[in-house]
């Protein structure tokens, strides 16, 4: 019996997605389409929100489909700066190498 491996359910790494989508994502779609369809009963509004519903699940599926925590990573991602100059400095601390 080799005690070095345990099993981990497939839940535990599978990221929350509902419908192809992020989760989070997937439900403000829904109530802002909802918001148009249904609570400013006219014609014009529906079909807004249905087309805001069909274009904005085909774009949240695709995005899962390349990463499914891309609202995280994406964000997160954003902060970083394009370039990070080297700030070496004649004060830092002198490190001496061991052979």
């Amino acid at each position: 019996m080799n005690d070095n491996k345990t099993p981990i359910h497939d839940s535990l790494n599978r990221p929350i997605l509902m419908m192809g989508g992020e989760r989070p994502l997937v439900l403000m779609l829904i109530i802002v389409a909802g918001i148009f369809i249904f609570s400013l009963a006219k014609v014009w509004a529906a079909a807004i929100g249905i087309t805001l519903w069909l274009l904005g699940h085909w774009a949240l599926t695709r995005a899962a489909t390349f990463d499914p925590m891309l609202s995280k990573t994406g964000t997160r991602l954003l902060k970083y700066r394009r370039h990070y100059p080297a700030q070496a400095t004649p004060f830092a601390k002198t490190r001496e190498v061991r052979p």
